[in-house]
């Protein structure tokens, strides 16, 4: 099962959480204790920005065409 981040609107507590694409939004833990179970808010998923991979070697198209000195 993929890793997903999520932040809960209320108490900004972000949380990694293992599940599946077609589950829905978890619900604050955090919230959900220091309201006694009467507030409950679902998480927004934050999209992480990842960088560029490098593949280095032969074989790779940045590696096979870049101009030669």
């Amino acid at each position: 099962m993929p890793l997903y981040t999520f932040k809960c609107p209320s108490c900004y507590t972000i949380e990694d959480v293992n599940q599946s694409m077609d589950s829905p939004s978890p619900k604050c833990k955090k919230c959900i204790d220091a309201s006694v179970g009467i507030y409950a808010p679902k998480m927004e998923r934050v999209w992480k920005e990842t960088g560029k991979p490098q593949f280095k070697g032969d074989g790779f198209y940045e590696t096979d065409y870049k101009d030669k000195k």
